[in-house]
């Protein structure tokens, strides 16, 4: 989740001083880990049984507590997620009692449950945002990566209901094995629909993923999902604004100069103005990662917050990445190299492909468009 996505320019001022000032300004609650769908590549849905092995869900009048206790932190902008969020029983309630405290509110969701009466009441309570997940084109895909037999159908449906109610939406996908063939045909359907598409080619490998071998994890080799990454670049984009961005991203990466190598710090927002709370109630920095992590429901928010800021700001990782000529481009985070290899100080063999392989499709771009 980038907090600065969509941001006006008062909004990122804001965000920028929050983070100058450790106040965690955004953040995200997963409501809940049940979804209606079964992705392959998902590293939070659980079955209800699975849920309740490991715990219970959150009433809502728990959920409004702890946003009472976000606000008075300092947080502002809010994404509501899962699993599929619509599933809580008590999301309505959630959802206007976060509003009513002046939260700015964003939603992610499958969208295969979104009918006249769901489009109706985001129309009479608008979010800032919703985010909505389109993992094919056709419904043999949906069913083949989801085990949903009309996916797309519903997806297609839900997105002209909140527009034509003005409710602003925008898709996003993502790119594995099983529908990486779709990624032209969903951006010329999202361009039909009227609605920016953004594809996400890099798939951190799922926590019930990390005893498989590569060839059973549901994501591409690092070199398809370079080729799937510029294809959604140049696709989304138009070829205007993507050589636009060729020429940038090229410029970055031939002056970036190096410093010595060392562990390299955490350079995103996460722990720092933005957090995640899982539907267990633990407080992490971001959503990809679990530790450092904090019960927010019995410490309290704010103890919370505090208590992962500092441990994930004290966070280090790779050395080698701190002198790589390719870091402008590379996806790397602090929770990367931990997750690819087990090793927070390993090199991420993954995404150093990824980012060689971008790189070379990149600067064959810009050889092909002088020609």
């Amino acid at each position: 989740m980038d907090p600065l996505e969509g941001a006006s320019t008062a909004e990122r001022f804001l965000i920028m001083k929050a983070e100058r000032h450790l106040i965690p300004i955004t953040g995200s609650l997963e409501l809940l880990p049940l979804c209606n769908l079964n992705c392959k590549m998902c590293y939070v849905r659980l079955s209800r049984p699975e849920m309740e092995a490991q715990g219970r869900m959150r009433t809502g009048e728990e959920w409004l507590a702890l946003g009472r206790q976000m606000v008075r932190a300092g947080t502002l902008f809010l994404l509501l997620t899962g699993g599929e969020p619509l599933l809580h029983p008590d999301f309505k309630e959630i959802y206007l009692g976060l509003r009513k405290m002046g939260l700015i509110l964003t939603i992610n969701t499958n969208a295969t449950l979104i009918d006249e009466d769901w489009a109706d009441f985001f129309a009479r309570n608008k979010p800032r945002r919703i985010n909505i997940t389109l993992y094919g084109a056709s419904d043999v895909t949906y069913e083949g990566l989801c085990g949903c037999t009309d996916g797309c159908e519903r997806v297609v449906r839900a997105v002209k209901l909140l527009r034509q109610r003005g409710v602003d939406v925008k898709i996003s996908t993502t790119i594995t094995p099983a529908n990486v063939e779709d990624l032209s045909a969903m951006l010329a359907l999202a361009k039909t629909l009227d609605v920016p598409l953004h594809a996400e080619t890099y798939v951190m490998p799922a926590a019930r993923e990390r005893s498989q071998p590569f060839e059973q994890q549901n994501r591409l080799l690092p070199e398809e999902a370079a080729v799937a990454r510029i294809r959604g670049l140049r696709g989304g984009m138009g070829e205007e604004m993507f050589h636009q961005y060729r020429a940038d991203t090229l410029r970055r990466i031939d002056s970036y100069e190096p410093r010595q190598p060392e562990p390299c710090a955490v350079s995103c927002h996460g722990g720092k103005c933005s957090f995640t709370v899982n539907w267990q109630g633990m407080l992490r920095a971001c959503v990809v990662t679990t530790l450092p992590e904090a019960p927010a429901f019995e410490l309290g928010f704010q103890a919370a917050w505090q208590q992962v800021s500092r441990e994930f700001n004290a966070c280090r990782f790779c050395a080698d990445c701190s002198v790589c000529r390719l870091r402008p481009i590379c996806r790397v985070c602090a929770a990367a190299p931990q997750l690819e290899t087990g090793d927070a100080m390993a090199r991420p063999e993954y995404l150093c492909r990824y980012a060689a392989e971008s790189e070379r499709l990149l600067r064959e771009a810009e050889v092909a468009s002088c020609e």
